[in-house]
C-alpha cells in the first residue's frame, strides 16, 4: 500500500518521533521517487508493508506530548446519555466519528485564525479570544487523533479496522496543514506563544498547568 507524504522542507517539528505501538521503521518501507530522480519538493510515494500500515497510520495520528487513553478521548465528546449508541458502532465506525469530530475542530480552528486581521498593531480583547478559541479547538483535535492511536496500542482497534476507517473517511492532512499554516502567520504576526504540531512550546515560560486539558464544550 502507497501513502503519499509531503517533502516539502519545513522548519517545524514532525508529528510523531516515536508510535504508541511497536513498529520497526525499518522493515520494508521504500520510496517510489527514490529511482525516479523526483526533486525535495515533491511528493514521496511511500510503499508501506501490509503488515505495517496500521502501525504507520497511528504513528501518524499519535502525539509525542500528549499521552492521551481512548476512553479519555471518548469521554470527552460523548455525552453519557450517548454511550450506549457509541458501545453498539463497530470499532471502524467509532473511529470514523472521531475523525470526523476531530476535522470539524480543525477547520472551525482554521477559520477563526483566518479571519483574525494581520494588520493590527496587535491584538484586542476579541481578537485575542479568537486566537485563544482556534488553539482550544486545535486542541481537541490533536487530542482524539492521539486517543486513536492509543486505541489501535491498547487492541482496541485493528489493524485492518484502523485502515478501513481511515479509508472510509478520506483521512487528508491537508486540513491539519491550512490549520498549521494559519496559526504560524497569526502567531508570527503578532509574536505570539504556540506548540506547534508535534513540537514544544515556543515560550521560556512554564506553560499553564491546565493549557492540555481537553475542552470539548
Amino acid at each position: 500500500m502507497t501513502y503519499e507524504l509531503d517533502s516539502t522542507p519545513t522548519d517545524e517539528p514532525r508529528s510523531a518521533d516515536e508510535s504508541h505501538a511497536n513498529h520497526d521503521p525499518d522493515a520494508g518501507c521504500t520510496t517510489d521517487s527514490s529511482a525516479a530522480g523526483s526533486t525535495i519538493e515533491e511528493s514521496l510515494g511511500v510503499t508501506i508493508p501490509d503488515d505495517h500500515v496500521g502501525a504507520f497510520v497511528a504513528q501518524a495520528f499519535e502525539d509525542v506530548e500528549r499521552s492521551t487513553e481512548w476512553t479519555e478521548a471518548v469521554d470527552a465528546v460523548v455525552a453519557e446519555d450517548a454511550r450506549s449508541a457509541w458501545q453498539s458502532l463497530t470499532p471502524k465506525k467509532q473511529v470514523v466519528e472521531l475523525l470526523t469530530m476531530a476535522d470539524g475542530f480543525d477547520e472551525r480552528a482554521t477559520e477563526l485564525l483566518e479571519g483574525i486581521p494581520l494588520d493590527r498593531g496587535g491584538l484586542d480583547d476579541n481578537m485575542r479570544e479568537q486566537f485563544d478559541e482556534a488553539t482550544r479547538l486545535r486542541r481537541n483535535a490533536d487530542v482524539l487523533r492521539d486517543g486513536i492511536a492509543a486505541g489501535y496500542a491498547e487492541g482496541r482497534v485493528s489493524d485492518d479496522e484502523l485502515v478501513d476507517a481511515v479509508e472510509a473517511f478520506e483521512f487528508d492532512t491537508a486540513t491539519i496543514a491550512e490549520r498549521e499554516d494559519a496559526l504560524e502567520t497569526v502567531a508570527n504576526t503578532y509574536d505570539l506563544d504556540y506548540r506547534p504540531y508535534g513540537g514544544t512550546l515556543m515560550t521560556e515560560r512554564e506553560p499553564d498547568e491546565d493549557a492540555d486539558e481537553f475542552e470539548a464544550w
